[in-house]
């Protein structure tokens, strides 16, 4: 087959891999953990514009934690994540324009859950990257390959971190009473160590006569290599003498799992 640019690099299928307008996300550097801390007396008092912080306050039976990044959308910026395993423990991440913002709920009977020192212990080992596709540049030492375009910009670096994407998770719901049973037990097994990067995160309201209660979607670390997907209870409040409805409604979520 003739080559039709300036350089083409095919796999063993002859699909070309590497040509002069590859473009992947980077990893921004080395994986980083977080390890500062605020404690509030509730969820109110959280400021969604305090990044790379965790905020948490000590519920009647959990600990309930935000933590917030910004990311630069002009190089398509994401944010991955992985955490120690605990099947106990609850991450509800959501991704709006710009802002990562991951919930997590720690119970008071988990394994970090019976002190706030515990507890910081256990945050501390959470393991986040972000990934963009900024210009690359030369190594000052050389790298072990370079990959160059007709222009003379790098393109491929072997020096590099790529996303390497292990798997794309989207589902879509459209009954309110289907959702439970739709995420509930839904497990995803890899054959090596995982980060996730969320996009969108299912979000609905299920109103009864007496009260209203949020779900959202949460994800569960089971190993290193797999995860738990289901539906929990996030807040409510009591309804104040109306009735609330329940009905058809679409319900999203989407992320990648990460090699």
């Amino acid at each position: 087959m003739a080559v039709t640019k300036y350089i083409e690099v095919r796999n063993n299928d002859n699909i070309v891999s590497i040509d002069d307008n590859y473009q992947n996300l980077v990893r921004d550097g080395k994986s980083f953990r977080v390890r500062k801390y605020k404690k509030c007396n509730s969820r109110s008092e959280f400021v969604p514009s305090n990044n790379e912080i965790y905020q948490y306050f000590k519920d009647e039976n959990d600990w309930d934690i935000l933590i917030t990044f910004d990311v630069d959308e002009s190089i398509n910026e994401i944010l991955a994540f992985s955490a120690p395993a605990d099947e106990l423990v609850k991450f509800f991440p959501l991704r709006i324009q710009d802002r990562y913002m991951i919930n997590i709920i720690v119970p008071l009977d988990a394994n970090y859950g019976d002190r706030e020192s515990s507890l910081q212990v256990y945050l501390g080992r959470i393991r986040f990257a972000k990934y963009n596709n900024r210009d690359l540049t030369d190594p000052e030492h050389g790298a072990g390959l370079m990959i160059y375009n007709k222009d003379g910009k790098p393109i491929f670096s072997s020096e590099e971190q790529y996303l390497r994407v292990l798997h794309y998770y989207f589902k879509c719901t459209e009954k309110l009473t289907d959702a439970q049973q739709v995420f509930e037990k839904t497990i995803l097994d890899f054959d090596e160590a995982i980060l996730i990067a969320p996009f969108s995160a299912c979000n609905f309201w299920r109103y009864t006569p007496q009260v209203t209660i949020n779900y959202r979607l949460y994800i569960t670390f089971l190993s290193m290599t797999s995860i738990k997907i289901g539906v929990h209870a996030y807040g409510g409040f009591f309804n104040q003498g109306e009735y609330g409805i329940s009905g058809a409604v679409e319900i999203t979520t989407s992320f990648m799992v990460i090699g």
